[in-house]
């Protein structure tokens, strides 16, 4: 887990540098955030967590980029490691109406499923869209593949891959609270004919100086229908220091 930190740290500066040095204006944008935290003495814990979104945009067209990495240890045992990558191109018909095309992939090395990824599409709607609130709204519908965790036992439970269609529901809500703090949030559900996973991330950020913000994150994951001996619920409380560009 120590490994993982460090090389989340040097992606994080790496990418943080990239950041600085652009100082023109265009059709990017994004943002990174890290976070880390140690403890020794009778217990050697370790956390990191890395989050990357960048995107592109050329209207009507908007691409983007997010990926996510998360990993916890308890004297060198790690008690969690997850990653999670999504693409996702928009095409406007309007200020208010896009079309969307999405591609997500999750790995999660403690939860009830090993690997997920879904491929979807639909539409969506901007019911608020200013400078205080934003509140997008999508329904979708397209394909899965699962693969459960394999479960040592006893009994053992081995690991089972399925795949099939799927349907989406999901959006995403800001709120510009004051010049300086925000609070965002987002909820996706992916559904198919043997489980529904659903995600939701609160995030409340406060800048601190110039593009560097202080955010504490909270992310609910849950699956419905997992293999016996896991749960279907998992959390994560984060504290990052982001950076936008």
């Amino acid at each position: 887990m120590r490994n993982l930190a460090y090389a989340l740290l040097a992606m994080a500066c790496s990418v943080t540098g990239t950041a600085f040095a652009e100082d023109e204006q265009g059709p990017w944008s994004g943002s990174v955030a890290f976070g880390y935290l140690s403890s020794s003495g009778n217990t050697d814990d370790t956390s990191a967590e890395l989050d990357f979104d960048v995107a592109y945009t050329v209207k009507p067209w908007t691409h983007e980029f997010k990926a996510r990495a998360y990993g916890a240890s308890k004297d060198n045992d790690a008690t969690a490691e997850a990653y999670k990558a999504g693409w996702k191109s928009k095409y406007d018909f309007n200020e208010f109406d896009y079309a969307f095309g999405a591609l997500d992939w999750n790995k999660d090395r403690f939860s009830g499923y090993e690997r997920q990824s879904f491929a979807t599409v639909g539409y969506g709607r901007r019911i608020l869209n200013s400078d205080e609130f934003v509140l997008n709204l999508e329904v979708g519908a397209g394909y899965t593949k699962q693969r459960s965790a394999e479960i040592a036992g006893p009994p053992l439970v081995p690991a089972e891959s399925t795949d099939g269609a799927a349907g989406t529901l999901g959006g995403d809500f800001t709120w510009n609270f004051s010049e300086n703090a925000s609070f965002h949030q987002t909820l996706y559900i992916f559904t198919a004919s043997d489980n529904t996973f659903w995600e939701s991330v609160s995030k409340v950020k406060a800048s601190l100086i110039g593009s560097l913000s202080l955010a504490v994150g909270y992310t609910v994951k849950q699956n419905t229908d997992v293999p016996v001996g896991t749960e279907k619920k998992d959390t994560l409380t984060s504290i990052t220091l982001d950076y936008s560009f």
